[in-house]
């Protein structure tokens, strides 16, 4: 029985089932959940570019890698393969990884803790 959801959005499948981050009783706990779960679980398996990748490049890349997993050839196949096609854009990737850099170092302290708990 599934009693919290971890995602940060509803699974269809489980419309019912509550949001763990809209439990959250602080901003702290927010940034805790959204940081500690959503965006590591986002950026879990990236495509970059070296730095320096010129402008251009990234984008038609970007464009390219956006057409594909939307392309219902590849859908299926992905569907038939019991794979999950639900990445973001580069660009959300982007974001994400300079806010993790721009975290509060008193919220980088307790995720921390919290990784380090046994």
């Amino acid at each position: 029985m599934v009693v919290l959801q971890t995602l940060p959005k509803p699974d269809p499948d489980l419309p019912k089932i509550p949001l763990a981050i809209g439990l959250a009783k602080t901003e702290e706990a927010r940034q805790l959940i959204q940081t500690g779960i959503h965006d590591v679980s986002a950026i879990i398996r990236p495509y970059v570019l070296a730095p320096g990748t010129p402008k251009d490049r990234v984008q038609t890349l970007r464009r390219a890698f956006a057409d594909t997993v939307k392309d219902p050839e590849f859908l299926e196949d992905a569907k038939k393969s019991k794979l999950d096609v639900d990445p973001m854009t580069g660009e959300e990737l982007e974001k994400t990884v300079h806010g993790l850099f721009k975290l509060n170092p008193a919220v980088v302290a307790k995720l921390k803790e919290a990784l380090e708990a046994k």
